[in-house]
């Protein structure tokens, strides 16, 4: 990542990676990652999204307002808020 921030497919890469540590059915293989994929049916509930979001923060070095959090339900709401955050897509 540089200071400028990284591109988009670098936020899909990273996201993706993230996504993976949080969901245990994407470790184990019975699910795959795809912009429409909910985050319950990865097994994301609402404490482990508080656990991604920190780690999204971290990797991505913006701050996630709860608001936009608590509209997250699937991969693409996820990196619309990254984008949204970042700078890098629409508000």
């Amino acid at each position: 990542m540089t200071e400028q921030g990284i591109t988009e497919q670098g936020v899909t890469d990273v996201l993706e990676q993230l996504l993976i540590a949080h969901s245990p059915e994407l470790r184990d293989g019975s699910a795959s990652v795809s912009p429409q994929a909910r985050l319950v049916d990865l097994g994301i509930d609402s404490l482990e999204l508080l656990s991604l979001a920190a780690d999204i923060e971290d990797a991505f070095r913006i701050d996630i307002d709860d608001s936009d959090l608590d509209t997250a339900k699937t991969v693409a709401d996820l990196a619309r808020i990254v984008d949204a955050a970042s700078g890098t897509g629409p508000a």
